[in-house]
């Protein structure tokens, strides 16, 4: 039998295709929990998103006498909102623009409305298990499908 000695630098395509299937199982194990934390970091920015524009709405009722804009195009327009990467949710396979945003807003509302009515919510099937949804006193929440 004949050993390899110090000298042989190299693998054997036994050795790669071992080394080779190991890592393929691992990274078909770690795929779930993968999928979950690119999941989680997207509802995170639709949260961001919605917190930025929540705060361009507040501004601009601030300006207006209390009321709330009649659209999202209207905080563009009027430069409330700098950029148009707000109303695009990143877990949304539709490109959110300020003619065709990807949050549903509820025009007519004010700052003198229940705190709990919701002002702006993701559309619906951007996240597989529910979404954001901003409340007309800026809190933010999650509801599930």
């Amino acid at each position: 039998m004949k050993m390899r000695g110090l000298d042989n630098k190299g693998f054997t395509i036994g050795e790669f295709t071992a080394v080779f299937m190991i890592v393929l199982v691992i990274v078909f194990l770690l795929q779930p929990f993968i999928r979950r934390i690119h999941d989680r970091s997207d509802r995170v920015a639709c949260a961001n998103n919605l917190r930025q524009l929540g705060k361009a709405i507040y501004v601009y009722a601030r300006e207006h006498h209390g009321e709330f804009p009649g659209t999202l195009k209207a905080l563009y327009d009027e430069q409330y909102l700098a950029d148009a990467r707000f109303v695009d949710c990143p877990a949304s396979r539709h490109k959110g623009t300020p003619d065709d945003p990807d949050y549903i807003y509820a025009p007519g509302l004010s700052v003198n409305d229940p705190s709990t009515d919701i002002l702006l919510r993701g559309r619906p099937g951007s996240h597989p298990d529910g979404g954001n949804a901003l409340h007309v006193n800026g809190a933010i929440s999650w509801e599930e499908k």
